[in-house]
């Protein structure tokens, strides 16, 4: 029987929610479920349900990195999935601290500027981009794109970002106007569309549909986007190409939305 130490696994640096739909406990949850254990620390304490935030307690960097240093006590991490913190300045912080322990470590950024439910995480987004360049995948969704570059067309913005600077990005597209259902990775400049219907690569369609991308009936899930984040966290954990990690969450994060018709997956 294999043991804890023999899994692949992932540190958590995210927010507390007490619904557990999103913050450390559903990226733990998730971990879980894609076979991988994860570790977790916490940022914040966010008080809220799953429909709610009244406010968020953060926790101050010392605090923060004694929990990050607790974590690699016990253990070595080649990847992290990052959530919501106090400010573009603290995921900085933080990421410099997780380098001291392993220069080499890839993260994955979830840029939680604002909740669904309407509160606000970040209150300015300077140095953004010198944050982004140091994370191996950043998975903003629709709007988070258009808050980081207000005016502009966001396609052609993660085309550029993604030949520059050498990060991916995989752009949640739940909050879009006109194809929900569509995400797009965007790699060195390269397209990869993953539609729950169909794959669109490059321009060309491929007929059919993506792997295990099936229908049914889709609700809004509260933290659906920290699922999906820690699903492709997960994969490239145990070792999936970006690409294939990507399928694969895409297909997770299906089965999550067509689970049933509450908040919570």
């Amino acid at each position: 029987m294999s043991t804890d130490a023999d899994r692949a696994n992932v540190l958590v640096v995210a927010g507390y929610d007490q619904s557990a739909g999103a913050g450390v406990l559903s990226d733990v949850k998730t971990l879980e479920a894609h076979g991988v254990y994860g570790y977790a620390v916490c940022t914040g304490f966010t008080f809220q349900n799953e429909r709610t935030i009244s406010r968020v307690q953060w926790f101050p960097d010392a605090e923060v990195f004694e929990q990050i240093d607790l974590c690699f006590a016990s253990r070595g991490f080649d990847w992290v999935k990052m959530g919501i913190t106090e400010s573009m300045a603290s995921v900085a912080r933080i990421i410099g601290h997780l380098r001291q322990h392993n220069p080499e470590i890839r993260l994955v950024l979830d840029p939680v500027i604002k909740a669904s439910s309407g509160h606000v995480f970040w209150d300015g987004v300077a140095g953004w981009e010198a944050i982004a360049r140091q994370c191996y995948l950043v998975t903003p969704n629709w709007e988070e794109i258009g808050w980081l570059y207000p005016g502009e067309d966001e396609m052609e913005r993660c085309r550029q970002l993604t030949k520059g600077m050498g990060t991916s990005i995989y752009l949640k597209g739940g909050h879009h106007p006109e194809l929900p259902g569509r995400d797009y990775l965007w790699t060195r400049g390269e397209l990869l569309i993953l539609d729950p219907g169909e794959l669109v690569t490059g321009g060309d369609m491929v007929t059919g549909q993506g792997p295990g991308m099936g229908g049914g009936p889709v609700y809004p899930k509260h933290g659906s986007g920290c699922v999906l984040s820690s699903s492709l966290t997960a994969n490239l954990a145990l070792g999936y190409s970006l690409p294939e990690a990507a399928f694969s969450s895409k297909k997770y994060i299906n089965q999550f939305l067509t689970s049933n018709k509450s908040l919570l997956g």
